[in-house]
């Protein structure tokens, strides 16, 4: 393999090369990073990814008994087998269309990692690692009998890791053989797609996948949606209502479901929403010259909630609007409890504000929000809330499990 070929996405992203740089910082020893690669002679041209502006050309290549991929790259979450990454499906897409182009094939796919971590862990990374790549190309329609899995960890090195690098955290190497131990440890990282029958029904060696050029002859400014996230988010915060000249503190909680789905160049921007089931507590004390006032106001109901802006993968700030209708429970009097405000009605809110949400976890995100708006109990009011919004997510946007 070339490691000229090789690349990370963490390149293009500062976001994302700050995130792992404080990772490793904290100590932690990764058993294999977030991407395997694999490269291939630099000769025709197949499906196209477009990469910050640049189109880059993906083909799949037939090395002797192999399968390899140029100019591509297969990404996964840091430590998971969860794949990631727009340019990763293009190079499962490409893959399975050479299957299916060719049913004789029968095909190994072969994970592999660097030496970082214990052997028992590498070993067992690489195995899930193979399997989520065989059922990526069988859900783009590739017969799961045609496709075995195999897992070799850190046993076979496609280059010999220096002592200085091997099962070493990139914080115990020496800083003037940090680069040369990256370069080793990208070309250890791969997969390997070995053809274990039907070889004789390829090209010789050479570029097998079809010779348009699709995305490459013809450009788009615009890119098509993919698959959306789903998550299940939680919220918590402060609100402060004034209603019928008094000023009420308290706070909010809820659950929700929502959908969300990046666009645009580069996949920058960030469209969602979703309902979600909110509460609000409340109490407010004024006293007035008529007599003191004193209510305490609980409110629950559903609502939907819009949302809209852009960022990197791990960060996004965003704009939200969101609008409910709920039981409003009022417990008080006013006038020296002369008068009671005792009493059960329905009301309604709407909000608008700013929303940060941040990637902690390849599955969970954290985040605040701070918006306001209008309230009815259904005296109308000014609303105002902060809060933190913490998510866990999940779906086929986590997965790309769609048959093809």
């Amino acid at each position: 393999m070339n490691p000229r070929s090789t690349r990370t996405s963490t390149r293009r992203d500062p976001l994302v090369a700050l995130s792992l740089a404080l990772l490793v910082a904290a100590g932690c020893k990764a058993s294999a990073s977030a991407s395997l690669h694999l490269s291939g002679p630099d000769a025709g041209a197949s499906a196209s990814a477009r990469v910050d502006g640049e189109a880059t050309v993906i083909r799949i290549v037939r090395e002797g008994d192999r399968l390899t991929y140029a100019d591509g790259e297969i990404e996964f979450e840091t430590g998971s087998a969860e794949l990631r990454g727009r340019t990763t499906m293009h190079v499962l897409d490409e893959m399975a269309a050479v299957l299916r182009r060719y049913p004789d094939l029968e095909v190994r796919v072969e994970g592999h990692t660097d030496s970082r971590g214990s052997r028992s862990a590498n070993k067992t990374l690489s195995d899930q690692r193979a399997r989520a790549i065989k059922q990526a190309l069988v859900d783009r329609g590739v017969d799961e009998a045609r496709l075995t899995t195999t897992s070799y960890g850190e046993d076979k090195p496609q280059e010999a890791e220096p002592e200085a690098c091997h099962n070493r955290a990139e914080t115990k190497v020496a800083a003037d053989k940090v680069e040369g131990c990256r370069t080793v440890w990208a070309i250890n990282r791969r997969a390997d797609f070995v053809v274990v029958e039907g070889a004789e029904s390829l090209p010789p060696d050479g570029v097998v996948s079809e010779e348009k050029q699709r995305a490459a002859a013809t450009p788009t400014k615009s890119r098509r949606f993919s698959h959306p996230d789903w998550a299940l988010r939680a919220f918590a915060g402060y609100s402060n209502v004034v209603v019928d000249g008094a000023v009420h503190h308290g706070g909010h909680l809820g659950v929700g479901v929502f959908a969300s789905q990046r666009f645009g160049r580069r996949d920058r921007g960030y469209l969602g929403g979703g309902p979600r089931l909110h509460y609000r507590g409340l109490r407010g004390r004024d006293q007035r010259f008529t007599g003191a006032y004193e209510l305490s106001i609980h409110q629950i109901g559903p609502e939907g909630d819009f949302f809209i802006g852009g960022g990197s993968d791990r960060v996004v700030g965003l704009f939200t609007l969101r609008a409910g209708l709920g039981l409003s429970i009022l417990r008080g009097s006013e006038e020296d409890g002369a008068v009671s405000r005792d009493a059960l009605k329905f009301g309604g809110w709407l909000l608008g504000g700013a929303m940060v949400l941040g990637k902690i976890a390849p599955r969970w995100s954290l985040g605040g929000h701070a918006e306001m708006g209008l309230i009815g109990i259904p005296e109308a009011g000014f609303v105002a809330e902060i809060g933190v919004n913490a998510a866990w997510h999940f779906g086929i946007g986590r997965r790309y499990r769609l048959k093809l």
